[in-house]
């Protein structure tokens, strides 16, 4: 993982990530530097990095830092989720007010491409999920803003997912 990043938040940095472990590290990397947002948009989660204990770990940490920090995911196979990521299945049921997942809407069913944004200025970007081809760009607001604006319309037209955010006594 880059420490750089972590100290010196405002220094931009771009990387090519051309193999699965580099993509699983920057996925982890991204929610270990996020402050206050993270949002994901996916067609399908890859469950090694979403169901693993550093990301479980990770997500956790960052939702309990701050009561005002939030994040968004949302995803088109909710039924992989649920059945492989028992994981982020159980922070959502946990952190219920602070971690959202949502159904892909209609408007954009079919989605190839991958991002995660991390306080809309960093972000991890595959343009293929079947391809390990990715992109991260840390404090790089520009880069991220078009991704960011995609996010919030993908979001406004996302749905909720029965039975996720269940009560439990």
């Amino acid at each position: 993982m880059n420490e750089r990043h972590i100290l010196n938040p405002t220094t931009p940095e771009h990387r090519h990530l051309q193999n699965r472990e580099s993509l699983r590290e920057a996925h982890l990397e991204l929610v270990k530097a996020a402050r206050h947002e993270l949002a994901v948009a996916t067609p399908a989660l890859e469950i090694s990095i979403w169901n693993s204990a550093a990301m479980g770990e990770a997500i956790g940490h960052f939702l309990a830092r701050h009561p005002r920090n939030r994040a968004r995911i949302v995803i088109e196979d909710t039924e992989q989720m649920l059945a492989y990521c028992p994981r982020l299945v159980e922070l959502t049921r946990r952190y219920s007010d602070l971690l959202h997942i949502r159904r892909l809407g209609d408007a954009h069913r079919g989605l190839a491409e991958m991002f995660v944004l991390a306080d809309r200025d960093s972000c991890l970007l595959q343009t293929d999920i079947r391809l390990v081809d990715a992109t991260l760009d840390l404090a790089a607001p520009r880069v991220a803003a078009p991704h960011v604006q995609r996010f919030e319309q993908i979001w406004d037209s996302s749905d909720p997912i029965a039975g996720l955010h269940g009560f439990r006594l």
